[in-house]
């Protein structure tokens, strides 16, 4: 203060911090928001996915189920039998990774594992459309499990 001065009783306003100077959490530091990501993950269809699961274990024992049923009571040609038999052990092979892979991909949300998972399904579709029309005996519960599962 300088003695020749006129003293002002007017207190200062202090003037507001620029924005984004001083630290995080203090007023006038303007706080970064992230960009807003649209999630591409499909609650449907994880669910989808998970009943679908527990759809293969019950088609997977009532198949097995039926083919014994099959063997037993019915006249089998030998080398049918082994044939078709063995396309369920290899229908669980596909399926398990094909459902582990949809699921990857949903909730990762990379389509390339969703992609294998639908390419995965073709030879399964195969497969269902052969246990419905081609194999040696064609049961009613065999035309209600193969049917189902295309569905």
């Amino acid at each position: 203060m300088n003695p020749g001065q006129p003293v002002d009783m007017q207190p200062q306003a202090l003037a507001p911090a620029p924005v984004g100077t001083g630290q995080p959490g203090q007023p006038g530091v303007a706080q970064q928001q992230k960009p807003r990501r649209r999630v591409l993950t499909s609650l449907g269809f994880q669910i989808f996915i998970f009943f679908g699961g527990w759809w293969d274990v019950i088609y997977y024992i009532l198949n097995i189920l039926v083919f014994v049923y099959k063997g037993l009571q019915l006249p089998y040609p030998n080398q049918n039998f082994a044939m078709e038999f063995s396309f369920s052990w290899l229908w669980i092979l596909i399926e398990i990774p094909r459902l582990f892979l949809a699921s990857k991909g949903n909730k990762t949300e990379r389509s390339t594992p969703i992609i294998l998972s639908f390419i995965l399904a073709l030879p399964l579709l195969g497969m269902y459309i052969y246990f419905v029309a081609f194999q040696t005996y064609v049961l009613k519960i065999d035309l209600f499990l193969n049917g189902a599962a295309l569905a």
